[in-house]
């Protein structure tokens, strides 16, 4: 990935208050990248997007991506050369208490976005975030890009149902752009406090239930999937027809739920117990990522060990800082880290 392609680049990202759009928001407007961020204010206190004080460096809507004129009128006003959809009601457990909300943010806001592009925008790029549940789960061991859609639980299906519709928009409408869905494993990092996850709830010093202790996930740094993202984007600016699709960005560190327990262990002390969950969830859900290293070059830097390591450093630093600008530059000092990496 060239960083240097994001200077001066006019990029919209909806969801840009959330764990994953803070960072990025923060990575673009570190390259001088022109941002307008769309979104609600994230559910979850304390949030990392207002200890970054991002609101100073982009043009900040305050909006919900299932209100299509709210979305209409920014993709009009603004014509965002690049746009990256991030919204969404991101937590499986809380699309079982709220389906309707799922719905209407996952796939009906995916339609709105769509929608507003094709009648009042000129974006040559577009990447569409969804997730490694969008797989229909028929006891395959790792899931490729090619493999059927499907989705048990309302959030999973919600997400299958918003790759339709890019699919469908992107064979109808928006032919010459470039549009592609990515799929990331299970992200952790730092700042990450969003209900029902597993690392916020193991570093929130409270006892932990563990549900599903044996559950196989691939566990990938929130910076690692940044990479891949932007490595895609780059790529689809330059080449849509060729990279036009949907890609899986995940690391090897394919551990479950309890070795990772073990692993945060070390650095922090914890409190569990393993209580049986009663709502449904995959007992195993992996994804394969050859087609990303293969076309796009692009592979995980960090070990789960690492991984871990360095997001418990972010939450340990987290709670002996004095000020907000001390988690700016802690969270700046990772990310500029992790870049520099060969």
């Amino acid at each position: 990935m060239q960083l240097k392609f994001y200077k001066n680049k006019r990029i919209l990202v909806t969801g840009h208050t959330g764990f994953v759009g803070s960072w990025l928001t923060l990575l673009l407007s570190s390259l001088d990248t022109e941002i307008i961020g769309f979104s609600l204010h994230p559910p979850s206190k304390p949030y990392l997007y207002n200890y970054l004080n991002l609101n100073k460096k982009i043009i900040n809507i305050k909006a919900d991506i299932s209100n299509p004129l709210a979305i209409s009128k920014t993709i009009k006003e603004y014509k965002p050369e690049i746009i990256i959809h991030l919204a969404a009601q991101p937590v499986l457990l809380d699309s079982y208490e709220t389906p309707r909300t799922t719905f209407m943010t996952n796939t009906i806001g995916t339609l709105n976005l769509l929608e507003a592009e094709r009648k009042y925008g000129n974006a040559k790029t577009i990447l569409c975030i969804t997730t490694d549940k969008v797989y229909e789960n028929n006891g395959i061991t790792t899931y490729k890009e090619t493999d059927r859609l499907g989705g048990f639980d309302p959030y999973s299906s919600s997400k299958s149902c918003a790759e339709l519709i890019i699919n469908s928009y992107r064979r109808s409408f928006l032919q010459g752009i470039g549009i592609a869905t990515a799929r990331a494993g299970n992200i952790i990092g730092g700042g990450d406090w969003g209900r029902h996850r597993i690392i916020p709830d193991l570093i929130s010093n409270k006892k932990v239930t563990i549900r599903y202790p044996n559950a196989i996930r691939p566990w990938t740094y929130i910076l690692d999937v940044l990479d891949g993202y932007m490595t895609l984007i780059e790529s689809l600016n330059k080449n849509p027809e060729t990279y036009s699709e949907g890609w899986n960005f995940s690391s090897n560190s394919n551990k479950t739920v309890i070795e990772l327990v073990k692993e945060v262990k070390k650095y922090r002390n914890i409190n569990y117990e393993i209580k049986k969950g009663k709502l449904h969830e995959e007992k195993s859900l992996l994804l394969n990522s050859t087609k990303s290293k293969r076309r796009l070059g692009w592979k995980a830097k960090y070990s789960f060990e690492e991984t871990i390591s360095h997001t418990i450093f972010w939450y340990n630093n987290f709670d002996k800082a004095k000020t907000k600008n001390d988690i700016y530059k802690l969270t700046l000092k990772q990310l500029q880290d992790y870049f520099q990496m060969n």
